[in-house]
């Protein structure tokens, strides 16, 4: 009908209709772009905020991290599990907190608060003793992969230049998540304008969600926060394989580089890039009955090279400096684990049904929350972890169902490809995580531990961000699929809720006067 109307305009008519919902799209895409850049400015803001309010050390390995950037920053590669470095010492015995894994009241010698603000004579002692006990104290990180530490140790040479001293340095290093996280909700809209192009509850949806998420990884020094970039980048890179005609060469270098930072940034990276390889061959498959293949070689040789070199350089390197290809055995080793027998591996909790629920559960609402604990208690509330929990199993079982059900148009089968990349993605983090909690016993390790012996540390599967929010947030779409205008403000209310809850959560430690507000 439309096409009939259109047909019987003049042509004068039809060239000014054409130009004014041009110029209409453009005005929405422009106003799409400030409402997302603005989600950024959102982010970005939160992420200073909770950074500057949370003291130091906190309790997920912070200082192990921070020495790791100590070490990178004076150009020295770990070759094996080294002492925490001397340039190190200053900064954790001065300015640590006791805040997240004790109440200060709870000191039979007393609470005489930060020792910064102490007479220099007076301290001294106490300074020495501290620095003699993490100068002996081994760094079971130092086999950790390079490049959040590289990155970082950049950004602690700017803060030098810049002046950056004291204590300060240290929240210096925290603050490049600011930019991280901004990148990230970026990175997840120009996801979401490929993966669900075709309504703007949905586009502006997945970096809503990824803005807000309280993932409180982003507010400590630690290399999991470069994952979802890495990865997110990936995961883009894949959706465009099956969507060109002919991929160029520059799509093979991005992809293939992508793979290569992904696994540079952490090892729990690695079912996500088993995922990308996958997908990769898949499209191989799919198009070896056409040129699509034969086209594509140079794309392909592109990306088997840019990710191939990088890996293959750090596993050597790894293998002649810790004595395998990962460098797990030596950080196991340390920790206290012990590999168990493959026929051990049946009685583990996680084959039952409760133990699977514990694990599930915890782990989700780790991802999205965080470790964080204050006072020896993790930071959060039960009915906020629930809701998480719910939220995400319901709404990745609505977006499952509904991709199972053909599409005919090539733009639905298109979406359907990638949000089962994002499926895969998600379920292959899980996975990964349920692997390695069956291999090990954990000794005295407190977190695993041989009590609740699982991996649901959320972090570690933060790289499934980006393709978690687009599942989300299309769930929640094919939920409210009769009335869809509720979609965007259901997600307007999920993310004041989260900021309510976490405000409130962790509003602790806007009290502590260790913090970069009383330094």
């Amino acid at each position: 009908m439309a096409q009939w109307i259109e047909s019987l305009m003049p042509h004068w008519m039809r060239n000014a209709v054409t130009q004014r919902w041009a110029v209409s799209s453009s005005l929405s895409r422009k106003k799409e772009r400030i409402t997302v850049l603005l989600l950024c400015a959102m982010a970005a803001a939160r992420v200073f905020l909770f950074s500057a309010a949370f003291p130091f050390f906190n309790n997920v390995d912070e200082r192990r991290h921070f020495d790791l950037v100590m070490k990178y920053s004076s150009g020295h590669l770990p070759r094996g599990a080294e002492l925490i470095s001397p340039a190190s010492l200053p900064y954790l015995s001065r300015y640590a907190s006791p805040e997240f894994l004790a109440a200060p009241e709870n000191f039979e010698g007393g609470y005489y608060g930060p020792l910064w603000t102490q007479p220099a004579e007076e301290i001294a002692p106490t300074l020495a003793a501290i620095e003699k006990i993490w100068g002996h104290t081994p760094n079971q990180e130092c086999s950790q992969p390079p490049l959040y530490y590289v990155v970082a140790a950049v950004w602690f040479h700017v803060g030098q230049w810049i002046g950056v001293k004291g204590g300060s340095v240290l929240y210096w290093i925290r603050f490049l998540n600011v930019a991280l996280i901004a990148a990230l909700v970026w990175l997840a809209y120009a996801a979401a304008r490929i993966v669900l192009p075709d309504r703007i509850a949905m586009r502006v949806g997945v970096p809503l969600l990824v803005a807000f998420i309280p993932q409180d990884a982003f507010y400590g020094i630690e290399n999991d926060v470069l994952s979802p970039i890495c990865f997110g980048i990936t995961f883009i890179c894949l959706v465009r394989w099956f969507r060109e005609e002919r991929p160029r060469i520059s799509l093979g270098i991005v992809t293939g580089s992508s793979i290569a930072a992904a696994y540079l940034t952490k090892l729990s990276n690695l079912p996500l890039i088993f995922v990308a390889i996958s997908a990769i061959a898949y499209w191989c498959a799919w198009g070896v009955q056409s040129r699509k293949v034969r086209d594509a070689i140079p794309a392909l040789s592109a990306l088997v090279f840019c990710a191939a070199f990088p890996i293959a350089a750090w596993m050597v390197w790894i293998k002649s400096n810790f004595g395998d290809f990962t460098g797990s055995a030596t950080k196991a080793q340390l920790l206290g684990w012990t590999a168990k027998p493959f026929s051990d591996w049946w009685s583990h909790p996680i084959f039952t049904l409760s133990g699977f629920w514990t694990f599930l559960s915890e782990l989700i609402a780790s991802f999205w929350r965080g470790e964080f604990m204050w006072h020896a208690r993790t930071i959060g509330w039960k009915g906020m972890d629930m809701f998480y929990v719910i939220s995400s199993l319901g709404f990745f079982l609505v977006a499952v169902v509904s991709l199972l059900r053909k599409q005919t148009t090539d733009a639905g089968k298109a979406q359907r490809r990638a949000l089962w990349i994002a499926v895969a993605s998600f379920i292959a983090a899980i996975a990964f995580l349920g692997f390695l909690s069956l291999q090990f016993d954990f000794g005295s390790c407190i977190n695993p531990s041989r009590e609740r012996p699982y991996f649901f540390q959320g972090r570690l599967m933060a790289g499934a961000m980006i393709p978690f929010a687009s599942l989300y947030v299309y769930g929640l779409h094919r939920l409210f699929r009769a009335v869809p205008a509720l979609v965007l403000p259901a997600l307007v209310a999920i993310a004041i809720a989260i900021t309510i809850s976490e405000f409130f959560a962790n509003g602790v430690a806007f009290a502590s006067v260790y913090n970069w507000f009383h330094m």
